[in-house]
């Protein structure tokens, strides 16, 4: 499902316009992206939560040439389903 279905299906769904669902939707994902860069957990209920999780840093491995690289230390979002959605979903 694309971003485009999914302000079509908030607006038929909520009785908003899809201009207003589109502006809706943009504005849910920067609360989530401002807050996971200062390093919130992020809850939506009936979903799930976001969070960020560090990553030390390591040594990979071009696949083109095979030279070891050094991949430097960062972070990465990791997402968790609530229990309910899991088992909506198996």
């Amino acid at each position: 499902m694309k971003k485009s279905d999914i302000i079509k299906q908030v607006a038929t769904v909520s009785g908003l316009t899809q201009g207003d669902s589109n502006k809706a939707i943009k504005a849910l994902v920067l609360v989530i992206q401002s807050s996971l860069r200062i390093g919130e957990t992020v809850s939506l209920s009936g979903l799930g939560s976001f969070r960020t999780k560090s990553c030390k840093a390591r040594q990979g491995r071009n696949l083109k040439t095979g030279e070891i690289i050094s991949i430097p230390h960062g972070r990465k979002v990791s997402f968790k389903p609530t229990t309910a959605l899991r088992k909506m979903i198996l």
